[in-house]
């Protein structure tokens, strides 16, 4: 109290100045910040004054460093409200950050001078509630973020994807700078539940303990939220045939520290037969069309037994809490789900051979109303339960999992008419072919699989030691877990049972070289490097190792370049070698046939799969010209070459069925009946895309002073966001196996050169409305068979989807009252508005009929109106 007792002595007060660091931060957090405001307070006061009441200071902060909270807790209030001397000024809390790459897990110590550090200024750190240990690179706000209309946090980041680069993979979430078990555990929360959305550099990823390459974004929920939504979707062919529908309630707390969340979500599509289109009869089906006819006496459509989109039905349910234990975060998640599907694959036809004018004849007859079907039912359960908080300095975090997932499939095949035959071949006198047939069995091959892994992860991250430029950040993850999975098919008479330990573990160190902020080689600008490692072990399998660098440089503050470089011995993962196998019924172009075909592809792991190595290289530069981040341009280069690698079957080309002919099953009319659709091994494989950007974000300045939030229920400031992204291809070939020709995807396998997609978005809380277009480049495959080359030519060719959303609650002369419109909102979204579709045209000496449009594209423009309301 010596320092209390000193400064008092020497006080006569005066109000010092303190400025909010930006307006728009200031409407929602008036006031300064010190110590004793919560983290979302943005202000960090430095603090100047005499040298007496320096040392009075000084007292205070070695009590706070002391564990005295209360003694410098109240100097420090003394001199906010007034100190003579004493000037506050406030700096964003992100630039402390982006400047020290201090975050949540710097110490007192770290933040506060030390004894040898009198004459300078006191910095008191104060980070916003929620907030990321470092700065982000794009924000959102509450009410940018009610401009999307998205009514789920799972929705809204689909919606922001453009703003995130265009990623190509869902970006990592976290929760207010946390690390969380699972994705599932958050997406089903409303976007209302939002303060702010942060959207991470890339460096972000090895700094938590991701992958390289990965993309992070930050969510900061608010402190206090309830709500329970009720959300029901219908949406409609408008070319007829086909509805969905879905209906989904929930339940989101969240007080403080503690939030939980029920969701249960059930839906259902109806199944679209050909007979809704025009579609030509199957040719094998047309084959026997005439007699089964004559033998009917009434005309027979075929198209009505099978299905170009099968019937669904899922429900799922997602549960999940989080609250804090002391100073750690417990959080538990559960979900489990169901999945059925329906497929019609023809006629219900059992053919007899019988003996007429002295010949045999087939002789066919429909034995059920009921349509030959593919079957299909995925029951998935998974637990999971997470701990994270600080231990001796570390920020850690350490969960475990459960989840299990059990397939089954039915696929009839035919009736089995052997018996008929053997009465007829007897001359059964009380069999009449040309009356009513007996029962005849049904032939249907059934195949089940199961899967389950149990595992743990442990994540530890700190400041290990300080360089000029900053704190050096690590970070270290490991994973363990079992899996095994089963398999067992044609009513057991294929069964196979496997099971495997994993072991990993992952290494980042973050190190800063120079800041521009704190005058350490200023001339550089701001540079740092990000090293990782990886090492992978597994029982049946060798072990892998991966090392990525990486180096970000910004020359100028408007200027952002990156470059990486990594190389991974790759070894076939546990799912890819006995992962369940699952057996579905996909519908796909056949290039022999010059067809749309719907074989079974089977899917799972392939147990002869081998390692490889891959190598990366990427280079990327990023310009924000404009203040505040309005508009943003970026381009990067990006090389992959693998080497004996793992890839995933490719598209069922001339070329590849010629390379895999053991994977292909035809009849004897050439039909295409399966695939084996497991992974594969590869003997070359290398890629190189150009990805070029321009994304604007502007949002439209407030009619209220600076500080001062806007009035209920008045107009929220419109957003106005636009992307524009183009993907070229530079290379993208591949070499099957030594001996094979080169296999080039943008010449021969339909790959386009360039694609470009645009995202525009227009809106503000109340209202909105979003335009996305995805244009492609002309591609062809060709095919030099023997019986005479093909070429398959595709135009290039655009699809346009809308959306619109309002919320009447909003509207002018709707009563601020709780009523009908309270929290209610009404979105409408079509699907491919132009109703456009992606021609084909055949050349070639065994070119056949061309192609209708509801063959290519049989759903077409669909419109989906949706209802949320919040209670």
């Amino acid at each position: 109290m010596a320092a209390i007792s000193s400064l008092l002595g020497r006080a006569s007060f005066a109000r010092p100045f303190c400025r909010q660091g930006s307006a728009a931060r200031a409407r929602d957090r008036p006031g300064p910040t010190n110590i004793l405001r919560p983290p979302d307070e943005e202000c960090l006061p430095l603090l100047q004054s005499s040298p007496d009441a320096a040392a009075a200071i000084q007292g205070a902060a070695n009590q706070f460093r002391t564990g005295n909270w209360s003694a410098s807790l109240i100097v420090l209030a003394l001199c906010l409200v007034g100190v003579p001397h004493c000037e506050a000024r406030t700096v964003p809390a992100t630039d402390k950050i982006a400047a020290t790459g201090e975050g949540r897990d710097a110490t007192a110590e770290d933040q506060l001078p030390t004894n040898d550090e009198q004459d300078g200024p006191i910095i008191v750190t104060a980070r916003r509630w929620g907030q990321a240990n470092l700065a982000s690179e794009r924000e959102l706000d509450e009410d940018q973020i009610g401009a999307y209309g998205a009514n789920s946090i799972g929705e809204l980041i689909e919606d922001i994807t453009p703003l995130i680069g265009g990623v190509r993979d869902t970006p990592i979430l976290l929760v207010n700078g946390r690390r969380i078990g699972s994705s599932t555990e958050i997406t089903g929360y409303p976007a209302e539940a939002l303060d702010r959305l942060a959207i991470l550099p890339p460096e972000a990823a090895a700094r938590y303990g991701y992958a390289a390459g990965q993309r992070v974004v930050n969510l900061e929920l608010k402190k206090n939220f309830a709500s329970t939504d009720g959300d029901a979707s219908l949406a409609v062919a408008l070319a007829g045939g086909r509805t969905s529908s879905q209906l989904s309630v929930a339940r989101s707390v969240i007080d403080g520290d503690t939030r939980w969340n029920v969701q249960v979500t059930g839906s259902y599509e109806t199944p679209l037969l050909k007979s809704e289109r025009n579609i030509p009869v199957r040719p094998d089906a047309a084959a026997i069309l005439p007699s089964l006819e004559a033998a009917e006496g009434h005309p027979v459509e075929p198209n009505r037994f099978e299905t170009l989109a099968p019937e669904t039905r899922s429900l799922n349910l997602n549960i999940g809490v989080v609250r804090p234990v002391g100073d750690f975060f417990l959080s538990l998640n559960a979900s489990a789900g169901e999945n059925r599907s329906t497929q019609l694959t023809g006629m219900p036809v059992a053919a007899i051979a019988i003996s007429a004018a002295g010949e045999r004849e087939m002789l066919y007859r429909l034995v059920s109303d009921r349509a030959l079907q593919s079957r299909q039912r995925s029951t998935n359960y998974t637990a999971s339960a997470s701990l994270s908080g600080p231990i001796a300095g570390w920020q850690t975090s350490l969960s475990a999992s459960y989840s299990s997932s059990r397939n089954s499939n039915a696929n009839d095949t035919g009736y089995d008419s052997a018996e008929l035959q053997r009465r007829v071949d007897a001359g059964d006198p009380s069999f009449d072919p040309s009356g009513r047939w007996p029962f005849i069995p049904l032939i249907t091959d059934r195949n089940r699989s199961n899967a389950q892994t149990i595992g743990a992860t442990f994540n530890a991250s700190r400041s290990i030691f300080k360089l000029p430029a900053g704190a050096a950040n690590t970070n270290v993850t490991i994973n363990a877990s079992h899996s095994r999975s089963g398999f067992a098919a044609s009513e057991g008479i294929l069964k196979g049972r496997f099971a495997s330990n994993q072991l990993e573990g992952r290494w980042t160190l973050t190190i800063p070289v120079a800041n521009r902020a704190l005058d350490i080689l200023e001339p550089l600008g701001d540079l740092g490097v990000d090293l990782s490692m990886e090492i992978g072990m597994e029982r049946r399998t060798g072990t892998r190792h991966k090392w990525d660098a990486a180096v970000r440089w910004a020359p100028l503050s408007v200027i952002d370049l990156r470059a990486s470089v990594g190389r991974e011995n790759v070894e076939p993962l546990f799912e890819q070698l006995y992962g369940p196998r699952i057996e579905l019924i996909t519908r796909l172009f056949d290039f022999v046939q010059q067809d749309y075909v719907q074989p079974i592809s089977v899917f799972g792991g392939n147990p002869d799969l081998e390692g490889g190595s891959i190598d990366t290289l990427s280079a990327s530069a990023t310009m924000r010209p404009f203040k505040g981040d309005i508009a943003t341009l970026n381009i990067e280069y990006r090389r992959r070459v693998a080497r004996g690698g793992i890839a995933s079957l490719p598209t069922l080309t001339p070329d590849i069925e010629a390379a895999f002919p053991e994977r292909v099953v035809r009849d004897a009319s050439g039909r295409l009946i399966s695939i084996d659709a497991r992974p594969i091994n590869i003997s070359d494989d290398r890629a190189e895309t150009i990805t070029s950007g321009l994304t604007l974000l502007y949002t439209a300045k407030r009619k209220t002073p600076a500080g001062e939030p806007l009035p209920p229920g008045s107009p929220r400031p419109w957003t106005f966001s636009l992307s524009l992204i183009h993907s070229w291809q530079l290379a993208s070939k591949m070499v099957i196996r030594p001996g094979l020709p080169v296999l080039d995807r943008l010449r021969d396998s339909g790959l386009p050169r360039h694609n470009v997609a645009l995202n525009l978005a227009v809106g503000r809380r109340g209202m909105g409305a979003s335009l996305n277009a995805n244009w492609n480049g002309p591609a062809r495959v060709r095919s030099d068979a023997a019986a005479g080359a093909t070429e398959f030519r595709y135009p290039s060719w655009a699809q346009f989807n809308l959306g619109l959303f309002v919320e009447p609650e909003r509207w002018r002369g709707i009563s601020r009252a709780r009523n009908w419109a309270s929290n209610l909102r009404i979105s409408l979204d079509v699907q491919n508005i132009l109703n456009g579709y992606q021609e084909v045209t055949v050349l070639g000496a065994t070119s056949r009929r061309g192609l209708t449009r509801d063959e290519i594209d049989p759903l077409g423009r669909t419109i989906r109106l949706n209802i949320r309301k919040q209670f």
